[in-house]
């Protein structure tokens, strides 16, 4: 999200650089071997005219439950064919097992998980396959279909939309005289409204900047908040640009001059702990992904329907911008029955899927057809506020050097945070890293 938790969590630097060049090495594979991926190439996967039989296997994360509690039986039961295997990871941990998987060749799972990043960075190494035209839904909407494509080729199809919003505590708002009703519309309001927010062990602001994609998100957000751009055109790193300084300056100060932001900020390692952290009661904001109105809304949480606020995030220099967070499915170059994955890919970006992915988990719908349904609104509120946000720059920035960027970028901005070097200092040399990685992937 990917709710969007961290990669590669428990490898060593070393290790995550040796599994993120695996990829480098696929793609002078690629150059000489039929089909990229040491099969033959039969072009991108087309619709099938016939009807696909067989048996597929299935790895994701485990952002969605409605797969395993009942979409997969009503797969089998529509297509005949059978899922052997559907097996959920944690996010963290699937980009190396995905990477090792593929550079072995290894055909144990048809259909994949990926977003933007993996897309780019498997697909361009030839390890995911290329789907044609004609095998993706004609109502799919645009940013659903960025998380599956790289540089005009479709790698997959999504399974869900997500961009984050910003969320705010009514009652806590209430309570330190703010309009209950309104969020901030700006970063002076934003900022003003976390001061009257943060005291007594309270804080007016969290966010979850505790593993290298955390990081990286968190700051992009704040980049394009203030106008900036992560690359130029020809993918040149540009965030270490004086908008980029500024954003990265306004993150620092929330925790260290104005001390709005919960210190564990720095700890929180997903957007899920995030969500569970809001939906406590006790902190004022968060931007966060649209499942975060489900888990503040559900049984249990100290917050309700009736007390979470939704709105745009607030602008720096800019009214609002946010950072996407779609992930799909993607089929692996080395399955066996590519025909039995096609048709998962395909069914999941179904009516009756992609209505449960936003009224039982509070993604947004991939399809156009379901986002125009009214059910859909009233199932999940926040799904106008997505509507408004399409107005505004949304972007992810997903490459196939998104994994490695990450882990170096990450460490920069850490130290940022913590006064151990200057935000200037720390994008400079974060952006150093990022041109020497754009020449690695980029030939």
């Amino acid at each position: 999200m990917n709710a969007s938790p961290s990669m590669s969590r428990g490898f060593s630097r070393r290790q995550i650089f040796q599994l993120g060049g695996l990829a480098v090495g696929a793609m002078a594979l690629a150059s000489c071997t039929p089909g990229g991926g040491g099969q033959q190439s039969t072009g991108p996967l087309t619709a099938g005219s016939g009807k696909p039989s067989g048996q597929i296997r299935i790895l994701d994360d485990n952002t969605n439950s409605i797969f395993k509690d009942w979409a997969i039986a009503e797969f089998e039961k529509q297509t005949g064919i059978k899922v052997v295997t559907y097996q959920q990871g944690n996010f963290n941990d699937l980009h190396d097992k995905m990477a090792t998987m593929f550079a072995a060749q290894d055909s144990s799972f048809d259909v994949v998980m990926t977003w933007a990043g993996w897309s780019a960075e498997f697909g361009q190494a030839g390890w995911l396959e290329e789907l044609d035209p004609s095998a993706v839904p004609d109502d799919l909407i645009q940013p659903a279909l960025d998380a599956v494509s790289w540089r005009g080729k479709v790698y997959g199809l999504p399974k869900f939309v997500s961009a984050q919003t910003m969320f705010w505590n009514k009652d806590l708002f209430a309570g330190a005289g703010l309009d209950p009703e309104t969020g901030p519309a700006n970063w002076d309001e934003f900022v003003a409204a976390a001061k009257a927010l943060t005291g007594g062990g309270q804080y007016g602001y969290a966010c979850d900047m505790g593993n290298p994609a955390g990081a990286y998100q968190n700051f992009l957000r704040a980049l394009l908040l203030n106008g900036g751009e992560f690359y130029d055109a020809d993918y040149k790193p540009t965030f270490a640009s004086d908008a980029g300084v500024e954003a990265l300056s306004k993150m620092v100060e929330l925790l260290q001059v104005h001390k709005v932001m919960d210190p564990s900020s720095l700890q929180i390692t997903n957007a899920s702990d995030l969500a569970d952290l809001f939906a406590r009661g006790s902190t004022g904001m968060v931007f966060n992904w649209p499942f975060q109105y489900a888990v503040a809304t559900a049984a249990g949480a100290a917050t309700s329907a009736a007390t979470v606020g939704n709105g745009l995030l607030p602008g720096m220099s800019v009214r609002s911008a946010s950072i996407d967070g779609s992930e799909g499915f993607a089929i692996s170059k080395f399955s066996k029955n590519k025909e039995a994955a096609l048709a998962w890919l395909q069914f999941v970006t179904t009516g009756k899927v992609q209505t449960d992915i936003v009224e039982k988990e509070g993604w947004f719908p991939v399809s156009q057809t379901v986002l125009a349904e009214p059910a859909a609104r009233e199932a999940l509120p926040i799904l106008s506020t997505y509507e408004q946000s399409t107005e505004y720059v949304t972007k992810r920035y997903g490459t196939p050097w998104s994994n490695e960027l990450d882990q170096a970028l990450s460490v920069q901005l850490i130290n940022a945070m913590n006064g151990k070097t200057s935000p200037k200092e720390a994008l400079e040399s974060a952006q150093k890293t990022a041109e020497d990685l754009v020449k690695k992937y980029l030939k």
